[in-house]
């Protein structure tokens, strides 16, 4: 699968709480978000 870089504008301390929660994890960002993104339009 292709992936298109973006760029987004997110609260300091929330981007923060994302990057150690998927270190805990062991998660990719991109992915992570992406499952977020995947999860929310099939609703």
């Amino acid at each position: 699968m292709v992936r298109q870089t973006t760029s987004l504008k997110i609260d300091p301390d929330l981007w923060k709480e994302v990057k150690i929660n998927c270190i805990k994890k062991d998660l990719d960002i991109s992915e992570y978000i992406e499952g977020l993104v995947k999860k929310d339009l099939k609703k």
